[in-house]
């Protein structure tokens, strides 16, 4: 499923945020549409279940140099936000907690290298009123605290490079990576099942 990347939301173009601000454990406000729906909270060490390796570039093409490295923190039930994971050597950047019953409520996401935007599908509410956008070096959350609503689908895309995620949702384990290459986008996750996503992968290139 792809889009194209949209041009609106907040794109905050500051001179030199430190990455350090990435890599922070992040206690961001919530992003709530005015429509109605769901998500909650936990502490964890990363994964039980096997973590996805990342793609493997595909190499060909015409993909403009753009995002280095993806930065991820979760809200997660009975946990609240997690340290952020970033990618990097080969590495995806992995949050949640895969494989232990927990719902992801909300997600942070910054990229070094690129715009970016972001979107999700909660319980009750369904997809966001509109996309969520952040500059290099920035970081946005989409999703909810201290409601118990889960997220159940995630949207992403970066203006200049590729971005790949992937999903653990309930039931399913991890679905497969999910790519878009510069100004596309691209979703993990399921809508209208009503499962909780409980583990994010992500990996740019």
């Amino acid at each position: 499923m792809r889009a194209e990347l949209p041009s609106r939301g907040r794109l905050l173009l500051t001179g030199a945020v430190a990455l350090a601000l990435a890599l922070a454990p992040l206690s961001p406000a919530v992003a709530d549409a005015d429509t109605s729906q769901a998500r909650t909270d936990a502490n964890i060490t990363v994964q039980r279940t096997p973590a996805p390796p990342a793609p493997s570039s595909t190499g060909g093409g015409s993909r403009a140099a753009g995002a280095t490295v993806i930065c991820a923190s979760a809200h997660m039930q009975n946990i609240g936000w997690q340290a952020a994971s970033c990618s990097g050597n080969g590495s995806p950047a992995i949050v949640g907690a895969p494989g232990q019953g927990l719902r992801m409520e909300a997600l942070s996401l910054s990229v070094v290298g690129s715009n970016f935007c972001a979107t999700a599908y909660r319980e009750h509410w369904g997809w966001d009123a509109d996309w969520t956008c952040a500059a290099d070096y920035e970081a946005l959350v989409v999703g909810s605290t201290g409601q118990g609503l889960r997220l159940e689908a995630v949207g992403y895309g970066v203006k200049t490079g590729r971005i790949c995620g992937n999903a653990y949702v309930q039931d399913v384990g991890w679905q497969g990576w999910y790519c878009g290459d510069n100004g596309e986008t691209n979703f993990a996750g399921t809508t209208g099942q009503g499962k909780r996503i409980e583990g994010l992968a992500f990996f740019v290139e």
